[in-house]
C-alpha cells in the first residue's frame, strides 16, 4: 500500500476506505481512457474523502483555522472544500488542479477541468456503487468523459428531486454546460446504447 492509502486507511472507516480505493481504481482507468493526467487523478481520488467522517463542528473548526468561510449548503458537502483549503498545510499538496477537483467532487462545478471531471465521475461509478441507474452512468463513462459528467449530474439532480433535496446551482450549471458541449453523435450513440441496459 502506498503512503496515501495508508493515510486514508488510518483516518476512515473500512467502508469509506473501500469506497476510496474503488474511486482510485476507477479514476486511474478513466484517466488512461481519456488521456488525463493519471498521477493527479489518483492523488485527488485518494484524498477526496479524507475528511468525510469529520463531524460538521470539526469541519467548521478546520476551516476557521485557515481563515476561510464554509461553503453554503448541506454540511454533508463540506468535506471537499475543507480538504481543498487544507491540502497544502495538512498533506503537502499544492497542485491547483487537485485542489479544485477535491473542492468540487460532490456538487460539481461548471468550470471543472478534466482532472475534476474524472474524480466527479469516478466517485459516482466506482464498483461499490450499486444504485439504480449506475450501469447507465458506467456505459456513458466508457464512451466519453463529458457525457459521463453530464449523466452523473443528471442522476444527482434526479435523486435530489425524488428526495426533495436542495439542488446546488453548481450542479445545475455543470449539467447545462456539459450537455451543451457534447457532440450530437455521441449523445445519439449513448441513447441507443442504454436501450439495452435495464
Amino acid at each position: 500500500m502506498n503512503h496515501w492509502g495508508t493515510l486514508v486507511r488510518e483516518r476512515l472507516s473500512e467502508r469509506r476506505y473501500l469506497h476510496v480505493c474503488g474511486v482510485v481504481d476507477t479514476a486511474r482507468e478513466l484517466a488512461a481512457r481519456f488521456g488525463v493526467d493519471q498521477e493527479k487523478c489518483e492523488l485527488a481520488a485518494w484524498l477526496h474523502d479524507i475528511l468525510r467522517e469529520v463531524p460538521a463542528s470539526g469541519l467548521r473548526s478546520l476551516m476557521d483555522d485557515v481563515g476561510e468561510p464554509l461553503p453554503d449548503g448541506d454540511a454533508a458537502t463540506w468535506h471537499g472544500p475543507v480538504t481543498a483549503a487544507r491540502l497544502g498545510r495538512d498533506f503537502g499538496v499544492s497542485d491547483a488542479q487537485i485542489r479544485l477537483a477535491i473542492a468540487h467532487h460532490t456538487l460539481g462545478h461548471p468550470d471543472m477541468d478534466e482532472v475534476a471531471q474524472v474524480l466527479f465521475v469516478a466517485d459516482a461509478i466506482e464498483p461499490g456503487r450499486m444504485f439504480v441507474g449506475v450501469e447507465r452512468l458506467r456505459a456513458a463513462a466508457r464512451m466519453d468523459l463529458l457525457l459521463a459528467v453530464a449523466c452523473v449530474a443528471d442522476a444527482s439532480i434526479e435523486f435530489l428531486l425524488d428526495t426533495h433535496g436542495s439542488i446546488a446551482w453548481q450542479t445545475v450549471a455543470l449539467r447545462n454546460r456539459a450537455w451543451l458541449g457534447i457532440d450530437e453523435t455521441v449523445a445519439m450513440a449513448y441513447s441507443e446504447n442504454i436501450k439495452m441496459i435495464p
